[in-house]
């Protein structure tokens, strides 16, 4: 559930700098660093998803949760388990 928070705040970040006009570079690198931290998801991907779905920033940021917890899903990625990110109790 955090990565749906994470990708929550995203949302509200480009609510507030969208301009109206398109996706500027700086918006899709927010969005990717943002998704770089939840782990199991291909953020090119996502990246890709959000831009191709919805065109124009205020389009995206006028969907339900729902609808953008679609677009996450779209890129999950299986993640392998190693030593390193097996957690020790």
């Amino acid at each position: 559930m955090s990565k749906i928070l994470s990708i929550s705040l995203i949302t509200m970040l480009l609510a507030v700098t969208s301009c109206g006009g398109g996706w500027s570079e700086d918006q899709k690198t927010q969005i990717k660093n943002q998704c770089l931290g939840n782990g199991s998801f291909d953020c090119e991907c996502f990246v890709e998803s959000v831009v191709k779905a919805h065109p124009n920033p205020d389009d995206y940021n006028a969907l339900t949760q729902e609808e953008k917890d679609a677009l996450v899903v779209e890129c999950e990625v299986e993640e392998e388990l190693t030593e390193e990110n097996l957690e020790s109790f």
